[in-house]
């Protein structure tokens, strides 16, 4: 019987397609110190990983823009998973000692995270519109224009919500204003359209008590693509505190390699949620089964049941 002559090929190999030679030759240490190497290869996966995000995050966008949300919503899925790994992999930059990282930190400078052009390009297109930050890749003039081409796109809310108004704005409403936003600014909350979005989310349970066949599917894919917009906010923010604490772990309160402030400045971001409309519709949609709306906290209070304690078995 022949051999199969591909596994014969001297055209293409796993090495050559994947240049494994060119990719293991990129870990440069400046120091012999041991632990550098983990840490170059850490934040060279990191930026493989954002990378492979920013890659799908633009194909997410084309999809709502054709009106696909099912398909949208499987690539979600895939940064979701991204996600993950980017939070899994501080762990591993934590078995480093800080007397250990503080051998070799030195030789950092003044190179800094904060230099990520990518990290910062998915800050902007996701929401965080923050010009100032195009001065941190000091006189790199190509990053620079490269990182401004996302300063003015619309990010995937923006998506979301122009796909939700063709979808059906006789129902949803989406404010002609919403539509046409200056995408060069953060997202504000706009009560007009958390109005929309609780009337999606109330929209899955739309005849379930009369016993209607499929209720609430005729929207479901849309509040499918509004909950894996929440969780990306969501991992976003735990992956920035996770952060956060290793910088602490490592550096304490100290000046980051750059002359940032540090763990100060990260602890900053974390009030910051991309698309704050996601999580103020919460406030609506924490009533009791069947969508009766919340009672505030102070309305609810009784001395039996003492405002704050919300849902949570754990909260006071």
């Amino acid at each position: 019987m022949a051999e199969n002559p591909i596994y014969h090929s001297d055209k293409q190999t796993y090495g050559t397609y994947l240049k494994i030679n060119e990719l293991l030759g990129l870990q440069r240490p400046r120091t012999g110190h041991h632990d550098e190497l983990l840490f170059i290869i850490s934040h060279q996966v990191y930026e493989l990983w954002f990378k492979q995000m920013m890659h799908e995050l633009e194909e997410v966008c084309g999809h709502l823009d054709a009106d696909r949300p099912l398909r949208a919503a499987q690539l979600f899925e895939r940064i979701h998973k991204i996600q993950h790994l980017l939070i899994e992999q501080i762990p591993m930059l934590e078995t480093m000692f800080s007397v250990e990282f503080a051998r070799f930190r030195d030789s950092l400078r003044p190179a800094s995270g904060f230099q990520s052009v990518q990290f910062r390009k998915i800050e902007f297109f996701c929401g965080n519109k923050n010009p100032k930050m195009l001065a941190l890749v000091g006189e790199d003039e190509e990053a620079k224009r490269e990182m401004a081409t996302f300063l003015d796109k619309s990010t995937p809310y923006d998506h979301f919500i122009r796909h939700l108004a063709r979808e059906d704005n006789g129902i949803f409403k989406i404010p002609r204003e919403a539509l046409a936003r200056d995408t060069t600014q953060p997202h504000e909350p706009d009560e007009r359209l958390v109005d929309s979005l609780e009337i999606l989310y109330r929209a899955q349970h739309e005849g379930s008590q009369a016993g209607k066949k499929n209720a609430g599917e005729r929207y479901y894919a849309q509040m499918r693509i509004a909950e894996h917009l929440l969780e990306f906010d969501e991992k976003f923010a735990i992956w920035r505190f996770h952060h956060v604490k290793m910088v602490e772990r490592m550096i304490g309160g100290g000046m980051g390699t750059g002359g940032s402030s540090g763990a100060k400045y990260l602890a900053s971001t974390l009030a910051r949620p991309f698309w704050p409309d996601l999580w103020s519709v919460r406030n609506r949609l924490g009533g009791g089964y069947g969508g009766a709306p919340a009672a505030s906290p102070a309305a609810a209070a009784t001395p039996e049941k003492p405002a704050g304690g919300g849902g949570c078995p754990y909260a006071g």
